[in-house]
């Protein structure tokens, strides 16, 4: 998926958790969120944060530990440690997991259990082609339909 995409469905959720979890300051649960929906790219040399981080994508497979279970726990307890709030890993772990559940939906996959195992959840998308369009268009609209409603 393309970050566009990956914003788009984060928003989502962001939009979806702060109705449910009313955090004292919005704003930053919604940017904490959207980050987190970003940083799994991090592997990726063509991301803008794996330009950031070049090296990583030097060692790291693109879609492999970055997209895994076990980054999800160390990402977000390492977001807990720095931030004390649970309330913000939280909005972490829904962003990276949004990120994770999407790219599952493309036909490359994810390896969820690397680097315990290569197994890889598998979808029907290619990334930035017609149906990633459609997708993010309709994800939008749903966006704006949840902004007016709440």
């Amino acid at each position: 998926m393309l970050l566009h995409t990956h914003l788009a469905f984060a928003f989502l959720i962001a939009i979806v958790s702060l109705k449910f979890l009313s955090p004292a300051n919005q704003l930053l649960f919604a940017l904490i969120l959207l980050i987190g929906a970003a940083f799994p790219d991090i592997d990726h040399p063509k991301s803008r944060l794996g330009q950031m981080a070049w090296p990583l994508s030097v060692f790291f497979e693109h879609r492999g530990f970055f997209h895994s279970f076990f980054a999800i726990a160390l990402f977000t307890a390492l977001v807990f440690l720095v931030s004390g709030s649970m309330l913000y890993s939280i909005a972490f772990l829904l962003g990276y997991a949004s990120h994770i559940f999407a790219d599952a939906l493309n036909y490359k996959g994810i390896m969820p259990f690397h680097p315990l195992s290569k197994l890889k959840l598998k979808g029907f998308m290619k990334t930035g082609a017609f149906y990633e369009h459609a997708l993010f268009f309709v994800i939008v609209a749903v966006d704006i339909f949840l902004l007016l409603v709440f």
